[in-house]
């Protein structure tokens, strides 16, 4: 074994990567804790409480805060990366955890991929950033989770489509088999972007629990739990953690002007009340709060970043009276992807549509005509300064009575929830509030698997029945606020 290993680390260091990154790679090679529940997963994250987003990546060094996808490598040169001066910073101000972004819009990868040559091993360093930060927070005792930007603008993914696919699968094997236990994967330019559906979220999702069961996975998603284990609130964007928010989840505020660090980073951090306050309004709603840092183009915080996290250290008590994560309700482990989908009467909205199609990624989705819309995958409210306003995607049904749906899967198939996202900061307006589902193999004869009533939120709802096989299910909506709307839908178990 020992002479393997010594064979691997040779053949890494061949390849550019510095030998001790790859015995970093070896020590921390897949050494797993047992599955736990989700409910116990939700609770143990909620519980760190304070973490930092870290980004870190080629916009560094080209002063942009989405980096264009095809710069030399070379320009990545952090001459004095020093991953231990991050993690003891971090802990200086109570932190607990940290996000890397191992890989971010452009493509470009913290670690050696084998399935591109936009990486660490092609720049001026030469060196594993994913390992060395892995790591540097390990020895702090603090918990290395990970981002990943599954919109790689480099390798073309936006498309969607098997290859693709394949990529993203190969370099998330990766990542979750070279450096140990990997608390959680933060995702971004997916549900945004493209989509759920273009890159499969199940089998994404699916991949990641057989490589690592007990790492949670997140989503830049929205404000609800669709599809995410951990809620991602973008406190940029004005999004922050509803006063009676009982879910897991997250959000990040930054530290100076940007999410990557920028020229006069250094004179725009903000200050210890900016922190304290955040901290003390954020945390007791079952969120954490991450300050995102920005190292510079050395490859350190600036000494005002980490003197500010000192002055942090010394005021943050977290408070630990907090009750524990509530029980979560209901939620689906696994989503059946609808082959289409018909409907009554209707119309799609897309908010706001003339604002939405200045400079937005999506363009492509705001052409949408059909009911269609209403599993595109998108359940998001996308909106910053980079460019692009918010918009959400939706059905609204034109229909006084006899307002339905009907989802075809294909094939028959073995399921057992529905769940309805409603429209968002809509109020009650359009809330469906009493509905009655059936299921088909021939998309004519139906019979009854639930009715109930569905309470005025804009929460995600979701409906259990009895086990069933069908290819069939259709929703029939028998109460609404006003005409009756829809972002989303689907069926699984």
């Amino acid at each position: 074994m020992r002479k393997l290993q010594m064979i691997s680390i040779a053949l890494l260091g061949l390849c550019g990567i510095s030998t001790a990154s790859a015995q970093t790679n070896i020590a921390t090679a897949q050494t797993h804790t047992a599955p736990a529940n989700l409910q116990q997963l939700q609770s143990n994250f909620v519980d760190l409480r304070f973490g930092a987003m870290l980004h870190f990546n080629m916009g560094t060094f080209t002063d942009e805060e989405w980096a264009s996808s095809n710069h030399d490598p070379k320009k990545f040169n952090p001459t004095k990366l020093d991953c231990n001066q991050w993690a003891k910073a971090c802990k200086a101000a109570g932190m607990t955890y940290g996000i890397l972004t191992t890989k971010h819009h452009d493509g470009f990868c913290l670690w050696d991929s084998k399935y591109t040559d936009y990486d660490v091993a092609n720049s001026s360093v030469k060196r594993d950033v994913v390992a060395e930060y892995v790591k540097a927070f390990r020895d702090q005792g603090l918990k290395p989770c990970l981002y990943f930007s599954i919109w790689d603008r480099h390798n073309g993914i936006e498309n969607g489509g098997l290859k693709e696919e394949e990529l993203v699968m190969n370099q998330l094997t990766e990542l979750l088999t070279q450096y140990g236990e990997i608390p959680l994967i933060i995702f971004d330019g997916w549900n945004w972007k493209m989509g759920h559906r273009l890159i499969d979220f199940q089998k994404i999702y699916n991949h990641i629990k057989k490589l690592q069961p007990n790492c949670l996975v997140a989503e830049h998603n929205g404000n609800s739990p669709l599809q995410t284990d951990i809620i991602y609130y973008e406190g940029p964007k004005g999004v922050y953690p509803p006063g009676n928010n009982n879910y897991p989840s997250q959000m990040a505020l930054t530290l100076t002007n940007g999410w990557f660090w920028h020229p006069g980073a250094e004179k725009q951090v903000k200050s210890l009340d900016y922190i304290l306050d955040k901290l003390q309004r954020v945390v007791p709603l079952y969120c954490n709060f991450m300050v995102n840092i920005g190292p510079n183009q050395e490859g350190l915080f600036d000494e005002e970043v980490v003197a500010r996290l000192k002055e942090v250290g010394a005021s943050y008590k977290p408070d630990l009276s907090r009750l524990p994560l509530p029980k979560q309700a209901a939620t689906l482990t696994t989503y059946l992807r609808p082959k289409g989908i018909t409907a009554s009467a209707g119309q799609v909205f897309i908010e706001p549509a003339g604002a939405a199609n200045d400079g937005s990624p999506v363009a492509e989705l705001l052409s949408q005509k059909t009911a269609g819309v209403m599993i595109d995958g998108i359940s998001d409210i996308v909106g910053d300064s980079g460019g692009f306003a918010a918009f959400q995607t939706y059905w609204k049904f034109s229909g006084a009575k006899d307002n339905f749906l009907v989802l075809d899967l294909g094939v028959p198939q073995d399921i057992s929830k529905f769940y309805y996202l409603p429209v968002q900061l809509k109020g009650y307006s359009g809330l469906i509030t009493k509905f009655e589902l059936l299921v088909s193999e021939d998309n004519q004869n139906f019979r009854q698997v639930k009715t109930n009533n569905w309470n005025k939120t804009s929460d995600l709802k979701i409906a259990e029945f009895t086990p069933v096989k069908a290819r069939y299910l259709k929703l029939k909506i028998l109460s609404a606020v006003d005409e009756p709307m829809v972002s989303e839908v689907g069926v699984g178990n």
